[in-house]
C-alpha cells in the first residue's frame, strides 16, 4: 500500500459498516427494482422525494415497524401453537400441512409423520420468546424456542426442548397469500431427562 492510499484505507476501515449499510442497501434496492413493477415513484420514496428537514427514524416509522414485527411474530406463535393444538386432537393433516412444502420440509412423508405420534396419548407446548426476524432472499424466518411435554398411550411422561425456525415470503408482487404464510420451515427438538 502506497503512502497516498493510506488516509483512504484508514478512513474505509473506519467507516465500514457504514459503507457496508450502504451497499447492502442498494443490493437490497437493486433486487427489490428488478421485477416488472411500474408503480408510480410518489408511492416509493426516493432521494428526490424525501424532504430534507424529514426524519426517517421518526417515531411514527418506528412504532410502524414496531407493530408490524410484532404481528409477524405473534403470527408465527400462533402457527407453532396451531400445530401443537392439531397433535392433541390427532388433526395430523392439519399438522403435517404447518410444515413448508406442504409437510415435505418435515422431511417425512405424511404417513411416516403420523406414526411418529402412534404412541402420543397427550401433547402440550410452552412457547419462549419469538427470536428477531432475520431477512433474506424474500423469505423472514423467525426462530421459536419450545418446550414439549408429552405423555405415552402407557402413561409415561415424556419432556422435550429446542427450537422451530418458520419462514414465509415478504409481502412483494406476486407472492400468494399462502407464501406469506408462515410455515415450519426446520426444527431443532431433542428429548430432556
Amino acid at each position: 500500500m502506497t503512502k497516498s492510499n493510506f488516509p483512504l484505507y484508514i478512513w474505509l476501515k473506519q467507516h465500514r459498516l457504514v459503507v457496508g449499510g450502504m451497499l447492502l442497501a442498494i443490493a437490497i434496492t437493486g433486487c427489490n427494482n428488478s421485477g416488472t413493477s411500474q408503480l408510480s415513484s410518489v408511492n416509493s420514496p426516493s432521494v428526490a422525494n424525501i424532504s430534507d428537514n424529514s426524519s426517517l427514524t421518526s417515531s411514527p416509522v418506528s412504532a410502524t415497524a414496531n407493530t408490524a414485527d410484532s404481528q409477524l411474530k405473534q403470527a408465527a406463535v400462533r402457527v407453532i401453537r396451531d400445530y401443537y393444538n392439531a397433535i392433541a386432537r390427532h388433526d395430523y393433516k392439519q399438522a403435517y400441512s404447518a410444515w413448508s412444502e406442504n409437510g415435505a420440509a418435515s422431511k417425512q412423508s405424511f404417513a411416516q409423520f403420523q406414526q411418529g405420534f402412534a404412541n402420543t396419548a397427550s401433547v402440550a407446548v410452552k412457547v419462549g420468546e419469538a427470536g428477531r426476524l432475520e431477512g433474506a432472499a424474500g423469505s423472514l424466518y423467525i426462530n421459536i424456542p419450545v418446550t414439549v411435554t408429552a405423555v405415552t398411550t402407557k402413561g409415561t411422561p415424556q419432556r422435550f426442548r429446542g427450537s422451530y425456525v418458520l419462514r414465509r415470503v415478504h409481502n412483494v408482487p406476486g407472492s400468494t397469500p399462502e407464501q406469506r404464510q408462515w410455515h415450519i420451515y426446520s426444527a431443532n427438538i431433542t428429548p430432556v431427562n
